[in-house]
């Protein structure tokens, strides 16, 4: 496997942050009185913020649109954050080292807000690895949309068969697809993901550098 580049989902490829996210959601509709739904839930992870409040939306007993409803998520829980540091995946970090030295150019193409990658950029230390950072909120659609995934291509200089992604969720999948891009799955059975567009699959994203054939020690 001969690539120049790798490009990099966060949520759930670089920082197990999803779980965190669902648990916050349940909590905000049970201490509002609502039911929450598992599989709508599970089909939260994955998806950009505009998709994320529809689906919430969806749970929510009362007419309200999904504007209102993160405005008030926001008023009840104002400091609210995933604590980045605590929750990246096991030697990420180590890993990003040996593809840079073996001369992989890094990027992040994330459905998440650019304030969200640069904050867990900054928390994990992982600034210097990416010369490129691509959010979702850039565009008039997310994933499943391949113009993130054309937009990266086109800052980072690459034909898409010198390029890999990596990714663990339906759209992110589906968008890289689009986008004529190989992509790694990272394997994950705990929401309701379909895989089964990747190219490739992977238990941990560390084990990324063994299927570029760069020698890593987990």
């Amino acid at each position: 496997m001969n690539k120049k580049a790798v490009i990099f989902d966060m949520d759930g490829v670089l920082i197990d942050s999803e779980p965190c996210y669902l648990e916050m959601f349940r909590e905000f509709l049970v201490k509002n009185h609502m039911t929450p739904d598992e599989e709508i839930l599970k089909a939260i992870a994955g998806a950009s913020s505009p998709q994320t409040w529809t689906y919430m939306a969806q749970m929510w007993g009362s007419p309200i649109t999904p504007e209102e409803l993160h405005r008030e998520f926001r008023r009840q829980y104002p400091t609210f954050s995933v604590p980045y540091g605590t929750v990246l995946f096991p030697k990420i970090r180590e890993l990003l080292q040996t593809l840079h030295q073996h001369g992989l150019n890094l990027s992040i193409a994330s459905s998440s807000s650019r304030k969200a990658i640069d904050r867990m950029l900054q928390e994990t230390e992982l600034t210097p690895y990416f010369t490129h950072i691509v959010s979702g909120e850039m565009f008039h659609e997310s994933k499943p949309n391949p113009e993130i995934y054309l937009h990266t291509l086109s800052l980072i200089g690459f034909l898409p068969e010198e390029c890999i992604v990596v990714e663990d969720s339906t759209y992110g999948i589906q968008a890289a697809k689009a986008a004529g891009l190989e992509v790694v799955a990272r394997k994950d059975t705990r929401f309701s993901f379909d895989q089964s567009q990747a190219d490739y699959f992977i238990e941990q994203t560390a084990d990324l550098a063994s299927l570029l054939h760069i020698p890593f020690t987990l």
